[in-house]
C-alpha cells in the first residue's frame, strides 16, 4: 500500500467493538498504511475483556446497562468529547451517527477535519420508522452535522444518492462493507461439535444483529416445512433474541433451531464455513434495509456459502447476477421453504454457487478497496 505523510487518525464508535466489523476494517487500514490509528468505543459496566483487536489501541467509554438509552447517550458524547480533547489526532472519524455531536465540537476545538460514515440510512431506519419524535430528532441532527463534516462516507450508491439529494451534498464516497481476505479454515465441523448436530444434518446460517422488524420471524415460521434433514442456526445478538427462542418453542422447532452468542470478527469465519446456506434475508421495513449491502452477504461468499437473500436491487446485483445463492421476496414464508428445499435438495446447483463464491471472493474483499478509502480520508 502506498505510503503517505503519517497521521493520528481517531475513530470513534458507539459500540461495544465485539463484532463492530466496520470500525476495524477501516482503523487497521490506515495502520498498514502507515498511520496510527486509535479507537475509542463503549464497555458497558459488566462487559467481557475485548479480544480481536490486536495491533490497535483501543479505549473504551464506561456506560450502564441499567440505563435508558438517552441517558447513556447524554454520558457517551460528554466523556467522548473530553477523551477526544486530550488524544493526539490529525482527523476524528465518525463511525455512524451516534458519535457525530462531541466528534464536531472536539474537532472545532483542535481545529482538525472530521469524516462522517454513514452506516445507516436514517430516513429509512426500521428502528425509528414507527417513531416520529424520535425520527425527527435523528433526522435533524444528521442534518446539522453532515453539512459541516469535511468528508462524507457511506455503504451502498442508492444511500449515497438518496443523501445528497436530501442535503445538497455533492461528494458522498461509497465504500462497501466487505470482508478481509481470510484464510479459509478446512475443518468444516465447528458447528456439528459445539452444538451436537448429527453431521447428516445440513445446516441452514443466519449470522448477524437480531434486530427488530428485520424477518426472522418469517424465517423460522417457514422452517416447520424445511427438510427435516437441515437444522437452522443462529449465530448472534439483539433485542429479539428471547422471542425468538419463544417462537421456536411454540412452533415445535427447538431440536431444529439453535442460537449461539455473537462471536468475534476474527472467529466468524471458522463457523461461516461449517454451514450449507447462509441466509441473508431481510425484510424490507425501511430503506436502509432495501439499499443495503450487509456484511453476511459478502462473508459468505468469502466461505464459499451459497446464499438465500433477499431480491433488493443491491443484494440481487451481487447475489442474482454472480448466481452466488438466490434471491426471493423475504416476507413470503411459503417462497422461502420451497427455495430453501430446491437448493439443499440439488447437490449440482449448490456445488455451482460454491464455485462461483469462491471465485469472486478476492473481488469482493476489503482488501480491494482500502487503499483508496486511506488515501481519500488522509488527504
Amino acid at each position: 500500500m502506498k505510503k503517505s505523510k503519517k497521521k493520528n487518525i481517531v475513530f470513534a464508535v458507539y459500540d461495544h467493538l465485539y463484532t463492530e466489523y466496520r470500525g476495524y476494517k477501516v482503523a487497521n487500514s490506515f495502520l498498514k498504511s502507515g498511520h496510527r490509528s486509535k479507537v475509542i468505543g463503549i464497555k458497558f459496566d459488566n462487559d467481557k475483556e475485548l479480544s480481536a483487536w490486536e495491533g490497535i489501541k483501543v479505549r473504551r467509554i464506561k456506560i450502564y446497562r441499567s440505563f435508558s438509552f438517552p441517558v447513556n447517550m447524554i454520558i457517551y458524547w460528554i466523556k467522548l468529547f473530553f477523551k477526544l480533547l486530550v488524544t493526539k489526532a490529525d482527523v476524528i472519524y465518525s463511525h455512524d451517527i451516534f458519535p457525530l455531536l462531541p466528534v464536531y465540537v472536539a474537532a472545532i476545538f483542535k481545529g482538525i477535519p472530521f469524516v462522517y460514515d454513514a452506516h445507516e440510512f436514517w430516513h429509512g431506519n426500521s428502528h425509528i420508522e414507527n417513531r416520529p419524535f424520535v425520527k425527527n430528532f435523528w433526522i435533524r441532527y444528521e442534518n446539522f452535522f453532515i453539512k459541516r463534516a469535511d468528508k462524507v462516507i457511506t455503504v451502498s450508491n442508492p444511500i449515497a444518492e438518496e443523501l445528497k439529494k436530501i442535503y445538497g451534498l455533492k461528494d458522498i464516497k461509497v465504500f462497501t462493507n466487505l470482508p478481509m481476505i481470510k484464510e479459509i479454515p478446512s475443518s468444516k465441523n465447528l458447528l456439528h461439535e459445539i452444538l451436537n448436530i448429527d453431521n447428516k444434518k445440513k445446516i441452514v446460517l443466519y449470522q448477524g444483529h437480531i434486530l427488530f422488524n428485520n424477518g426472522l420471524d418469517d424465517v423460522l415460521r417457514a422452517f416447520v416445512n424445511v427438510d427435516k434433514n437441515a437444522v437452522l442456526v443462529l449465530i448472534g445478538e439483539g433485542i429479539e433474541k428471547e422471542k425468538l427462542k419463544e417462537l421456536s418453542k411454540e412452533l415445535n422447532l427447538f431440536e431444529r433451531i439453535f442460537f449461539l452468542n455473537e462471536v468475534p470478527h476474527n472467529e466468524l469465519i471458522n463457523y461461516t464455513v461449517c454451514a450449507d446456506i447462509g441466509l441473508c434475508l431481510i425484510k424490507n421495513s425501511g430503506k436502509s434495509f432495501f439499499w443495503s449491502t450487509p456484511n453476511k452477504m459478502f462473508e459468505y461468499i468469502q466461505a464459499g456459502i451459497p446464499q438465500l437473500a433477499s431480491n433488493f436491487p443491491e443484494m440481487s446485483k451481487v447475489v442474482k447476477d454472480n448466481i452466488v445463492g438466490k434471491v426471493i421476496d423475504p416476507s413470503d414464508q411459503k417462497m422461502i421453504y420451497e427455495t430453501l428445499n430446491i437448493m439443499l435438495n440439488d447437490p449440482g446447483l449448490l456445488r455451482d454457487m460454491k464455485e462461483n463464491c469462491i471465485n469472486l471472493g478476492r473481488k469482493y474483499s476489503w482488501d480491494s478497496i482500502e487503499e483508496e478509502l486511506v488515501e481519500y480520508v488522509a488527504n
